[in-house]
């Protein structure tokens, strides 16, 4: 597989304080990669850095001219907006449309062919107010995929939906992966990344760890990014207590 991503020595801060320091890793072509940190670790800024809609202070992300798409968190969404779940998937389009921002058959072929691999065709016509959380996040992955996106970066995708649609969401990116779309994933759910990812990205400001997830889950790992908060549980599994989803128990705020 070739290197898709490459991130070196990236640094942000924000009105002087420093949201990231130092960051550098690399992603293959069609990985699944998980973002795991404490609530304020930086995970949402690499992102945005990422996106290039923060200017780095330090360092350069390097993608080979692959074309990102952009899952943002639910909380971030105004849902009372009148647009149906068609329209919803045409925004992802809008970069490819030209100046005159014209529907053209291959767009209109390109939204269809996402709603049908997000398993959202019955529910083009809907208000996406009217759907569910994971429905929702299936929408958001199809506006997603319409920018013809090549990596996906997923801001906390599993926040606020039931276990039956974080599994559809999570059988989405399977069959994303078989395209070789390339995912980063930022999650509360530390056993979710450990179990059905590639690499886990341990993160808290700098890059603590970084690697396949039962080697960069370890007791010194985890202290360094939650500190009092991480408990060890054995060599397979580790519990962190109040910010981060484990073990049916989470307490959700935000980067």
């Amino acid at each position: 597989m070739r290197q898709v991503l490459k991130v070196y020595d990236l640094g942000v801060s924000y009105n002087g304080v420093v949201a990231l320091e130092g960051v550098s890793f690399h992603v293959q072509s069609g990985e699944r990669v998980a973002i795991v940190g404490p609530n304020g670790s930086g995970k949402s800024t690499l992102f945005r850095a990422m996106l290039g809609l923060v200017t780095p202070r330090t360092g350069k992300v390097e993608a080979d001219g692959a074309e990102f798409g952009y899952v943002t968190q639910r909380s971030a969404v105004d849902w009372s907006f009148p647009v149906t779940v068609h329209d919803a998937v045409m925004m992802g389009r809008v970069g490819k449309m030209g100046w005159l921002r014209w529907q053209r058959p291959r767009d209109r072929e390109i939204v269809q062919r996402c709603l049908e691999q997000v398993g959202m065709t019955a529910y083009a016509g809907r208000q996406i107010g009217e759907l569910s959380g994971g429905q929702q996040q299936r929408v958001f992955i199809a506006r997603a995929l319409a920018q013809e996106a090549t990596i996906l970066l997923m801001d906390e995708p599993f926040t606020g939906v039931d276990a039956p649609s974080q599994e559809a969401i999570l059988e989405i990116m399977d069959r994303l992966q078989e395209q070789d779309v390339t995912l980063l994933v930022s999650t509360h759910d530390l056993n979710l990344a450990v179990e059905r990812f590639d690499r886990l990205a341990l993160l808290n400001t700098q890059l603590i760890a970084y690697g396949a997830p039962r080697q960069v889950i370890t007791p010194q790992a985890l202290t360094a990014a939650y500190g009092g908060q991480a408990v060890w549980r054995g060599d397979d599994y580790a519990m962190v207590l109040g910010d981060i989803e484990c073990c049916g128990e989470s307490e959700h705020q935000h980067d």
